[in-house]
């Protein structure tokens, strides 16, 4: 039996009694939705109707635009993705929603990891006292004082995949005394499936992957890996098997030119369900699995950077109704106090939430047409068309299904209107789960 026939047999089998030693409970990532009033009432002057929700119901209370996050649904979207890879580092994504009641929720989960590109998210986690030998910073390109920073908070991991950034990092390794910094480059990887290709940003084909592992190697740094990201919102599962066959050559060409590769980044990508079905974090985790082994023998180290697939479930968007126009083309528009510049920037790109009407009384039962926007001026700040199933009018409200990636992330104050307010699920005593999201 060759070498590597044999580090394949052996992974497999460490694998198969970490998953033993690892068995957890099943944890869902959908917990139960009870909907609010969502059922028709029969009343005697309008027959069957779309249902009022309680004047005296936390959602009338709140200001909006509202992002009702619920740090207790992101915890539980971490630990389904640790117990589908429960080999794995898992670090959460810190861009998809930095906010302290979600990471102070993650740090609490045994072994959770926290993938940084930053000094401001470094800064955050330390104010938070999660140690940074809990952290690999990802950013290809990084500044030279985050660089610094990151090393005297305690970071060793970090991904590259340019010379310059060697340079960098061999100027700063002396600020980590006789610790050495471990290095793993970026490659470029298939991205069908994906909402969002990373391909063209960064990343590197494979001989050059191995030439910069060398030069790290050349100037004192311990090259130990591959890192690589399928794009976001990827709703094909094969896709990250074929980003593996991808790196595949590249381990190889590193083994056998000396460096002890034995790290492998497999990135984020894990997608948030929106109206439509997408795969869970096992199915994922089969397709990995199928081919892992053999693509990179020997593996001891497994990383994943999940971050929408934590959070996105994680939050719901309460928006107003303030304007209502007949537009020439026969459309009516609804326009609402949040858009794209309140942090529903990806909805242009193909991100379409379900959305839950809230009225404050009962209404007539019937199919209405409207197109919704946001409140500022700008011609971008449009969001997409709905069907409802009941009238809207001036000071109604709709509730945005799974808002919980990215809109706390890159909501601005453009044109003078007001960032959502973030509240949590426990300080409001709801449960984002009553809104089902049924437009």
């Amino acid at each position: 039996m060759n070498e590597i026939a044999t580090q394949v047999i052996s992974g497999a089998a460490m694998r198969n009694e970490t998953r033993k030693a690892n068995k957890r409970p099943t944890i869902s990532t959908n917990l139960p939705v009870t909907s609010l009033n969502q059922a028709p009432a029969w009343s005697s002057t309008l027959g069957f109707a779309y249902p009022a929700t309680p004047v005296d119901h936390p959602v009338w209370q709140l200001q909006t635009p509202s992002l009702i996050l619920s740090p207790k649904q992101a915890a539980a979207n971490f630990k389904a993705i640790q117990q589908a890879f429960p080999y794995a580092n898992v670090g959460y994504a810190m861009k998809s929603n930095p906010h302290p009641a979600i990471l102070s929720a993650l740090s609490q989960i045994d072994n959770a990891w926290f993938e940084v590109a930053s000094k401001a998210e470094m800064e955050a986690l330390k104010g938070l006292g999660i140690a940074g030998n809990r952290v690999f910073f990802s950013n290809p390109i990084k500044q030279m004082s985050h660089i610094k920073m990151a090393i005297e908070y305690g970071v060793r991991l970090f991904v590259f995949d340019s010379e310059a950034e060697v340079l960098k990092l061999a100027a700063c390794a002396h600020l980590a005394g006789d610790e050495p910094l471990e290095v793993y480059v970026r490659m470029t990887v298939p991205h069908t499936g994906a909402l969002w290709p990373l391909t063209h940003k960064f990343g590197v084909e494979a001989r050059r992957a191995v030439t910069l592992l060398q030069m790290a190697q050349a100037y004192n740094l311990k090259p130990v890996g591959f890192a690589f990201h399928v794009g976001s919102q990827c709703t094909r599962p094969d896709t990250w098997a074929e980003a593996l066959q991808t790196v595949a050559p590249a381990w190889k060409m590193a083994r056998e030119a000396g460096i002890d590769v034995d790290m492998i980044d497999l990135g984020g990508g894990f997608p948030t369900r929106y109206t439509g079905p997408v795969p869970d974090a096992n199915e994922v985790a089969a397709a990995v699995e199928a081919v892992l082994d053999e693509c990179v023998p020997g593996v001891k180290r497994v990383f994943l950077e999940p971050g929408r697939g934590v959070c996105g479930s994680a939050g719901d968007m309460v928006l107003e109704v303030t304007g209502v126009a007949e537009r020439p083309d026969g459309q009516t528009w609804l326009y609402l106090d949040g858009g794209f510049f309140s942090g529903l920037y990806e909805i242009p790109d193909g991100i379409r939430p379900s959305v839950q009407p809230i009225v404050r009384e009962p209404r007539p039962l019937g199919m209405h047409t409207y197109r919704l926007a946001g409140p500022t001026c700008d011609s971008l700040d449009t969001l997409f068309e709905m069907r409802s199933p009941v009238e809207l009018r001036l000071g109604d409200r709709l509730v945005f299904k799974s808002c919980g990636a990215y809109v706390y992330s890159v909501s601005s104050p453009f044109n003078g209107f007001d960032q959502p307010v973030v509240v949590t699920e426990d300080e409001w005593m709801m449960n984002i789960q009553q809104f089902a999201g049924i437009c």
